[in-house]
């Protein structure tokens, strides 16, 4: 691997991660470059690296620009007379209402597993940052028509349908502000940033619980409340507003997203890959298209802004236990800050949404990694494979590289939205859709009895091989034949691991059969998966009658258009082919009624693992592992979209033959009872006394990170989750004020729980890393918490920070 960098003074061109020593120490001597703009000669960058290094971290062969932008241009197609869709004064409509909102929604910050890498062994020790909400209510006014969207992004792994059932459970007790007469299942879209260091427990299926140890109530509480907290403030701007426009840009963000499954990407048809080449005539095999709506009133007041960009939330790997919202959260955090934002306030909100992130990776440096190092996490060449010294630095990087891309495309933003708000939503009995006109295929991929349908949902062997972000104990490509000896080493595997910690709440035959071929699969309607060995089957319905379900056979689809705009809400993590197939397929459908753009707003609304192209299916890598409804999934999705779509331009009622009889929440059988223990103080000592002192003096370094730390006696986190609130303060001595510089939402904090197994005292360990342009004076820390006996409050000693020398 090698990273460059280039300034003024100093230009260096070194193999290995190690360079950033070298970039921090010419930083030192460099001007005019630091993360903070202007004034940067004057500030000590304290070992961080300053914005220029950060977009300069890339691997030896940088992105060159698409050579073809067709697939991304807008659409300007002729209107057709029947459509209905921005007809009339809607089609020529640049005005519409809008406000942003957020909400806190952090989990436990100690004993709960972290999601995303389903590892039971990431269990929450603290928080790194604090995880939102941010929601963007929109309207239009035209035509004689009203029309509404909620969009809100989660910093969550995945956007479960208890998340979006909870929220409507809210909003119908509302009688202050009459919610429910704005906001309803058709037109709210919940998606998550897919973060990977955010609280489990949250599913109202149990398999998504299963390491959780069940339904976490606490947790799945502080969700609920902090997204209705985003979509209350967010109504409540918007009713306060008064209309304008929404301006739109795109563009590419080079260097940002990696392919990690490019053996399957591969397979795809030559002639479709040949229309995503660079100017290099390199294949791109990542969607790098950034398209953001930037909020600003007419009268010049900056509301906030959303994007969408397709990348993994696995900067920070499944040895953190700290939650954290990945490279998205520093991305919203970075461009709240250029406008004076809080999340904590009604300040200006950024939403980095996901996009199609299927097959991709945020760490540059991770493809090519032998299978040790990816499964080593220990390994140098694990620890670089996001090109920072440790894993936050590289969420850092790749956060900044969108927060950067997202702020270039605003200040150049100058074209106009124009058409309606519309929003349409249909829930699908997905396994028993059959694909009408299919496309064509080799022949050895097609359907032994000539019959293109989904099947009921199962994951496949290589899903617990795990993507090459987080390496599960089996191995990838694993595909139909296998061996007798390895479906029975799997199906035991699957029996000791996963029955003993569902207490029995789990029926043994959901673990059996497992394998290729197996003659009970046609009875339960698993005998349509073709080349994937079933591992772990998700719903036991004989005959489409389902007895239980670990996850959802009901789907939900969604389209929103925001004038000529289609997001288009998918529940799937979608590859990069599969994301493209589906936005043309929609863009079809609604260019004649006035839609020139299209997004896929991936992990919405519910999560239901991956949707890969029928070429991809058939390496059985993790993405087609994790396909669960079987190899057609990706056409018959398509297809639904598409009857969604034509109904959404001809104005006419939302139906399919497959939609199913109701959607409605599920009841899960597992639920996580947390044991909560503050511990045994020592003799004369209270909750929030400190014990341990940070040092009474640091002096910053321009090359060397500083690191002040302190510990407190501490209750456990469980006796108040502090919503909206902090853990700790850093705060600095301003005359005879003390002013707060940092709380448990900056990056540069680490607020960690530790608990004695001797039942001696317990901990909480601040540490505050000190970020660049910080100020020299005086400054303390105060930790806030709470315990049996209610809540308490301490704060250390001062101490002196001295600037960097000379």
């Amino acid at each position: 691997m090698t990273t460059t960098f280039s300034a003024r003074r100093c230009r260096h061109s070194l193999a290995s991660v190690g360079v950033l020593l070298s970039l921090i120490a010419c930083s030192a001597n460099s001007p005019g470059d630091a993360v903070g703009g202007g004034g940067a000669a004057a500030l000590c960058q304290a070992g961080e690296l300053t914005g220029d290094q950060m977009l300069a971290v890339r691997p030896a062969q940088p992105n060159a620009p698409l050579a073809d932008l067709s697939h991304y241009r807008a659409r300007r197609a002729p209107r057709a007379n029947d459509a209905q869709l921005n007809s009339g004064d809607c089609a020529t409509n640049g005005r519409f209402r809008y406000g942003a909102g957020t909400g806190d929604i952090t989990g436990p910050a100690f004993g709960q597993e972290l999601l995303g890498y389903a590892d039971p062994q990431q269990i929450s020790e603290g928080i790194h940052t604090r995880q939102f909400a941010r929601a963007f209510a929109f309207s239009s006014s035209c035509g004689g028509r009203e029309g509404r969207a909620m969009l809100i992004t989660v910093e969550n792994a995945l956007a479960f349908d208890s998340i979006k059932f909870g929220l409507l459970e809210r909003i119908a007790a509302d009688t202050t502000h009459r919610l429910g007469d704005y906001w309803t299942l058709d037109n709210i879209l919940v998606s998550a940033t897919h973060t990977h260091s955010s609280s489990a427990g949250q599913s109202h299926y149990d398999l998504a619980n299963i390491f959780a140890l069940g339904l976490d109530q606490q947790a799945y509480q502080s969700l609920i409340d902090g997204v209705y907290d985003a979509l209350l403030q967010a109504h409540l701007n918007w009713m306060a507003a008064t209309p304008s426009s929404v301006k739109i840009a795109m563009g590419e963000l080079f260097d940002g997203n990696f392919n990690r499954s490019t053996d399957a990407y591969g397979l795809n048809p030559a002639a479709e890959r040949a229309a995503f080449v660079d100017t290099q005539g390199r294949e791109v095999d990542t969607n790098r298209w950034m398209t953001l709506l930037k909020l600003q009133r007419d009268d010049g007041t900056p509301v906030g802004m959303l994007n969408w960009y397709a990348i993994h939330g696995t900067s920070i790997g499944q040895t953190s236990k700290l939650f954290s919202g990945d490279n998205k959260g520093y991305a919203a955090q970075r461009f709240d800050r250029d406008f004076a934002g809080s999340v904590l306030g009604s300040g200006f909100v950024s939403g980095f949404f996901q996009g199609d992130e299927g097959d991709n990776s945020p760490n540059p440096f991770m493809i090519g990694l032998s299978e040790a190092d990816l499964r080593g996490r220990e390994s140098a060449g694990w620890r670089a494979r996001g090109g920072g010294r440790d894993d936050y630095e590289a969420a850092q990087i790749s956060g900044h590289k969108q927060y950067a891309r997202a702020r270039q495309l605003w200040d150049s933003a100058r074209e106009s939205l124009v058409g309606e708000v519309r929003a349409v939503h249909l829930a699908l009995e997905m396994p028993r859709v059959q694909v009408e006109a299919p496309g064509e295929y080799a022949a050895d991929l097609l359907p032994s009895d000539g019959v293109y349908r989904t099947c009921e949902p199962a994951l496949g062997i290589s899903f617990a091989g795990g993507a090459e972000d987080g390496r599960g104990p089996f191995t990838e490509g694993q595909a139909c034949p296998i061996s007798s000896d390895t479906a029975a080493y799997i199906g035991q595997y699957l029996q000791d691991t996963i029955l003993p910690l569902a207490g029995g709440a789990l029926p043994s035959s959901l673990l059996v059969p497992v394998g290729c071929y197996n003659p009970a699969f046609t009875l339960l309607g698993y005998g349509c998966h073709m080349e994937k060995p079933i591992a772990i089957p998700l719903a036991l319905a004989p005959a489409g009658q389902p007895i239980y379900q670990a996850q959802p056979r009901t789907i939900p689809i969604q389209i929103i258009t925001l004038g000529n705009l289609a997001v288009v809400s998918v529940p799937w993590e979608t590859t990069t082919t599969a994301g493209r197939r589906l936005r043309d397929a929609v863009l079809d459908t609604l260019q004649d009624a006035g839609v020139d753009y299209a997004v896929i707003a991936g992990l919405s609304n519910t999560y239901i693992h991956y949707l890969t192209t029928r070429e991809e299916y058939r390496a059985q890598n993790y993405e087609g592992a994790a396909n669960v409804f079987g190899p057609w999934s990706e056409e018959a999705v398509r297809q639904e979209y598409v009857r969604l779509a034509r109904h959404l331009r001809d104005g006419t009622p939302v139906q399919s033959p497959y939609a199913a009889a109701s959607f409605v929440d599920n009841t899960p059988l597992l639920r996580h009872l947390p044991i909560v223990d503050d511990g045994r103080l020592p003799a004369g000592t209270a909750f929030g006394d400190v014990a341990e002192q940070p040092a009474a003096r640091y002096t910053l370094s321009a090359t060397e990170r500083t690191v002040v730390a302190a510990r407190f006696y501490a209750g456990h986190p469980r006796r108040d989750l502090l919503r909206g609130s902090s853990y700790l303060y850093v705060e600095r001595l301003d005359g005879e004020q003390w002013t707060v510089v940092a709380t448990d939402n900056d990056w540069s904090t680490y607020f960690s729980y530790q608990p004695r197994a001797d039942g001696a005292a317990n901990l909480a360990l601040v540490q505050w890393q000190v970020p660049a342009g910080t100020r020299a004076g005086t400054y303390r820390i105060r930790h806030q918490g709470a315990s049996a006996s209610g809540p308490y409050s301490g704060v250390t000693q001062s101490f002196e920070l001295a600037g960097c020398p000379g």
